[in-house]
C-alpha cells in the first residue's frame, strides 16, 4: 500500500468562522483565524471545546490574490472534520486541524 503524502502547510493567518457542534453538543460560531493551510486541511486557533471527529463548517476569507483559484469569490464555505486539537498552556487558544471534506453549500 502506498504511503500518503503530506501536501505543503503554507503559514497563512486567515480569518475564518468556525460553526458546528462542540464537544458539548451545543451548537456555535466562533470567529478565529488560521496558523497555517494546505490543500488537503487548515490548523486554526479555537477557545471552544472541539474534539477529535468534530464536524465543522468553516468560512474562511480570501485574499484577493487567492480569490481566483476560488471563482473569485471572497469567502470559502468548506466541511471539515477534526484530527488534531493540541492544547496549549494557560487559557490560551487550542490549535485544531481539520481535514477539508469539501465545499459547503453557500449561505
Amino acid at each position: 500500500m502506498r504511503a500518503l503524502q503530506r501536501q505543503k502547510r503554507v503559514g497563512l493567518h486567515l480569518p475564518l468562522a468556525v460553526s458546528g457542534r462542540d464537544s458539548d453538543g451545543s451548537r456555535f460560531t466562533e470567529v478565529t483565524r488560521s496558523v497555517n493551510v494546505s490543500g488537503g486541511g487548515i490548523l486554526f486557533e479555537s477557545h471552544r471545546p472541539i474534539a477529535i471527529g468534530d464536524r465543522l463548517v468553516l468560512s474562511i476569507e480570501l485574499p484577493l490574490s487567492l480569490r481566483r483559484h476560488f471563482g473569485d469569490r471572497d469567502t470559502y464555505r468548506a466541511r471539515a472534520v477534526v484530527c488534531r486539537v493540541e492544547p496549549t498552556p494557560g487559557k490560551g487558544p487550542k490549535r485544531v486541524g481539520a481535514r477539508f471534506l469539501g465545499a459547503a453549500d453557500p449561505k
